[in-house]
C-alpha cells in the first residue's frame, strides 16, 4: 500500500508572457482546435539546469513531509533532457540531497512519465521493497532542446515537480495503461534527441502513415482512462488532472468521459506545457492553493511519445 505523504516544486524566475512571442496572440489564435489556454510560461536560465531544478523541487516536497532526505530509500523519475547519457543525471540527486540511503531509478515514458513513476514506486512500496519513494520529474527542455525560431516554441516551459510516496496508508485504487507501439504511430508521435541530430525540434504530432488520423491519437489517451473509470463505476472522481498539451484538449478529454470541466486542475495558462513536469507541478499547485483535500478521488492521466498512454486512480 502507499500514500501521497507531500508534494513540491521548482519554477524558474523568468516569467514569458504571449506577447513576447512574434505576432502576438495572433499566434495563439492560429493554433490547431486541440492547442490552447496558453498566457505565459517559465523559461530556465542558464544555471537552471533540469538537475538543479529536480533537487528544489525535491527539497520543496521533504520541506513539506515528515521525513528527511536520509529516509528516502528510492529515487525515481526523469531529468529531461540529461546533460549525460550514460549515467543518467537523476543518479547525482542522491548526492545532491544526501539521500544516502536511496537508491536511483531513471524512467522515461515522455509525457507520462510522472504517471508511470507513480505507478512503479507504489508497486515497489506494496511489495514491501520501498518505504519512502521520491518521485521527482524536471525538464529546461526549452533552451536545450527546442528550435526557438520555430512559431510553436511558444508552448514550452520549463519546471519540476516531486511528490513523496511513504507505506502509511493505501490511496492507490486502479490504474490502466496501453502501449501502441505500432511503427507508425511511434513515428507520428516522436522528438528526436538534438545530440544525436545535431538540429533543436519541438515535438509536433506528424500525420502517420496509414489509417491513423492526427485526431484518433489525440483521443486515444481517452479510451485509456475510459476503460479505467468503466471498471471502476463506483468511485466518484472529485478531480483530474490530466498533461497539459492544450486546454481545448483537456476539455475534449472530460467531455468524452463524461466529467464535468469544473473537475479540471490545470497550470496551463501560468506554466504552458512542461512535459514530464505538467502533473506533480499542478498537484502542487493546487495542493498550495488549499483547493486539494484529504480523501478526493483523483484521476490523473496522460499520453506520451511512442502511444503510450496510462491513466490512475488514487485518493488523495
Amino acid at each position: 500500500m502507499s500514500h501521497i505523504e507531500a508534494t513540491g516544486s521548482y519554477l524558474p524566475s523568468t516569467i514569458v508572457l504571449n506577447s513576447e512571442f512574434v505576432g502576438g496572440n495572433a499566434l495563439f489564435e492560429s493554433m490547431d482546435e486541440y492547442f490552447s489556454g496558453y498566457e505565459e510560461r517559465r523559461h530556465a536560465s542558464a544555471v537552471e539546469t533540469a538537475l538543479m531544478m529536480a533537487v528544489e523541487a525535491a527539497k520543496d516536497a521533504l520541506a513539506n513531509s515528515k521525513y528527511t532526505a536520509m529516509d528516502i530509500d528510492l529515487i525515481i523519475g526523469i531529468i529531461q533532457p540529461s546533460r549525460n547519457v550514460y549515467g543518467d543525471d537523476l543518479n547525482l540527486m542522491q548526492h545532491e540531497l544526501g539521500a544516502w540511503n536511496a537508491s536511483v531509478l531513471p524512467i522515461n515514458t515522455a509525457c507520462s512519465s510522472f504517471i508511470t513513476a507513480l505507478n512503479m514506486a507504489d508497486s515497489l512500496i506494496s511489495t514491501g521493497k520501498n518505504k519512502v519513494v521520491l518521485i521527482v520529474t524536471s525538464t529546461d527542455w526549452v533552451h536545450t532542446m527546442l528550435d526557438t525560431t520555430k512559431p510553436n516554441f511558444a508552448f514550452a516551459g520549463d519546471g519540476a515537480g516531486a511528490v513523496i510516496l511513504d507505506a502509511s496508508s493505501e490511496s492507490f485504487i486502479d490504474k490502466h495503461e496501453l502501449n501502441n507501439t505500432k511503427p507508425e504511430v511511434f513515428n507520428a508521435l516522436v522528438m528526436k534527441n538534438a545530440q544525436f541530430t545535431q538540429k533543436k525540434e519541438f515535438f509536433t504530432v506528424r500525420p502517420p502513415e496509414g489509417r491513423t488520423t492526427i485526431k484518433d491519437l489525440i483521443l486515444f489517451p481517452m479510451s485509456v482512462a475510459k476503460t479505467l473509470l468503466d471498471r471502476n463505476p463506483s468511485v466518484a472522481v472529485d478531480k483530474v488532472i490530466m498533461h497539459q498539451s492544450g486546454l481545448k484538449m483537456m476539455q475534449v478529454w472530460a467531455d468524452k468521459l463524461e466529467i464535468s470541466e469544473d473537475k479540471i486542475r490545470h497550470t496551463i495558462g501560468l506554466y504552458a506545457n512542461m512535459t514530464v513536469a505538467n502533473i506533480p507541478v499542478t498537484l502542487d499547485y493546487w495542493r498550495k492553493k488549499g483547493d486539494l483535500q484529504r480523501g478526493e478521488k483523483i484521476l490523473f492521466m496522460a499520453p506520451s511519445a511512442g502511444g503510450y498512454s496510462i491513466a490512475m486512480l488514487w485518493e488523495y
